[in-house]
């Protein structure tokens, strides 16, 4: 390699975070990672929670069904380093900034996409170890990203296009990759 070529990758790796702790692999298997952005995504839905602020959280949805479900906020769950909280409501934008809404759930409509604010007792915490809603029947878990996997996701997530009579097309232009996991929610 020449010594500039040197340099210059020198200089670039200064600028790249080192890993956490909890971001390191502790004897093959990985720790809990805390982040500030979560993701799942399917052929069903896609899901984002980003933590804007210190104990600010944002959700965005994108439904790709044809039929509408109810997401509860009780049933969002963000794992904070010492309890599970979750969701209290959703505030949403009115369009003057000092009076949003609070709702205690939103209708997911047939092919659509929406964003909120979480309401919840999160303190200053800018980033978390996990989310988990409830869609249904089914729990989904969002992986987490790093800040530069979720702006990549975001850039996908905006060439959908939910009119497109056969997403499984979209699905392969876009080159989304499933990212969470489901499960079957509890009984109660």
């Amino acid at each position: 390699m020449q010594p500039n070529l040197l340099l210059w990758l020198a200089l670039i790796c200064q600028g790249l975070p080192a890993a956490s702790p909890a971001q390191t692999k502790v004897e093959g298997t990985a720790a809990p990672r805390k982040s500030a952005y979560f993701a799942f995504v399917d052929r069903d839905f896609i899901f984002t929670v980003e933590m804007v602020g210190p104990g600010v959280a944002l959700l965005n949805f994108v439904s790709m069904i044809d039929e509408q479900r109810v997401l509860s906020a009780k049933l969002v769950r963000l794992t904070l380093e010492n309890r599970k909280a979750p969701a209290l409501g959703f505030l949403v934008d009115t369009g003057d900034p000092k009076e949003p809404i609070t709702v205690p759930s939103i209708t997911m409509k047939a092919r659509s996409s929406f964003g909120v604010r979480i309401k919840g007792d999160y303190g200053s915490e800018k980033e978390i170890l996990g989310v988990t809603l409830r869609v249904g029947t089914e729990d989904l878990k969002l992986a987490p990203l790093t800040s530069l996997e979720f702006e990549n996701l975001v850039i996908k997530v905006n060439r959908i296009n939910l009119n497109s009579p056969n997403f499984r097309d979209d699905w392969q232009a876009v080159k989304l990759e499933v990212l969470g996991s489901r499960m079957p929610a509890p009984r109660r």
